[in-house]
This record gives structure tokens, C-alpha cells and sequence, in this order.
């Protein structure tokens, strides 16, 4: 615990760092399946956003969002526009999961990602090393 106390403020030990990449890389992965899974023509998706009542239009948006933003975790630089990009688009999810389509497993997941995009926001406000 002493080296805790004596390490500099706004220094991370590697394994913080490591952990916070592992979730970055995690959500890119998440991210891109979904989003490059909307512009097929699975049953699921088009199920869904008939569900949600925009039309199949939004489908592709979500699409584009999800994908950009999975790309964009992994650039250092971009991480606040991901953050911005999936953050809204989960807070979206979970608005229309509770007033729409109803609550169910998809929520819990949806949940998550949402903590994790949190995660990463958090992780980028601390000072980087020099």
C-alpha cells in the first residue's frame, strides 16, 4: 500500500492501463458485430426497428453509430467522441427497451455496455504519463 500513497498524482499502474484497454478493445469488438449486423437483412433487426416504429431507415443509422464509434474506442484521440457516440446510442436503446419494446434480457446487456462506456469516460478524464 505505501507505493500507492507515493506514486505521483495522475500516474496509472500498468495494470490499471492494461484493464482499461481490455475494456476498450472489448467494446470495439461488441460494437462492430452489432453494428455491422444491422445492415444485413437478419430478421431480428428488422423485427425490432418495425418494432420501434422509425423504419428501417434508422436501422441503418444505428448501424453507422455503433460501427463509428467501435472504431473510434481504439483511437486515444477519439475516445470522447466514441464515448459520445455509444453512450447515446445505449441511453437510446434503454429509453426505447423501457418504453417501447419492453424490458427484458436485452436490457440487462444494454446495461452494461453502457457501465462500460462509462468506465472508459471515466478512465480519460485522469492525466495521461509524460
Amino acid at each position: 500500500m505505501p507505493e500507492v500513497i507515493a506514486a505521483p498524482l495522475g500516474r496509472r499502474s500498468k495494470a490499471l492501463t492494461t484493464a482499461i484497454w481490455i475494456v476498450r478493445i472489448l467494446l470495439c469488438a461488441l460494437f462492430l458485430f452489432e453494428g455491422l449486423d444491422k445492415f444485413g437483412a437478419r430478421p431480428l433487426w428488422i423485427r425490432v426497428f418495425e418494432q420501434i416504429g422509425w423504419g428501417q431507415w434508422f436501422r441503418y443509422v444505428t448501424g453507422i453509430v455503433e460501427t463509428a464509434g467501435a472504431i473510434t474506442m481504439l483511437i486515444p484521440a477519439l475516445t470522447p467522441i466514441a464515448v459520445m457516440l455509444l453512450g447515446s446510442a445505449m441511453v437510446g436503446a434503454l429509453l426505447t427497451h423501457a418504453l417501447v419494446i419492453g424490458v427484458g434480457p436485452q436490457s440487462v446487456f444494454v446495461s452494461i455496455l453502457l457501465g462500460l462506456i462509462v468506465v472508459v469516460r471515466w478512465s480519460w478524464r485522469w492525466p495521461h504519463r509524460a
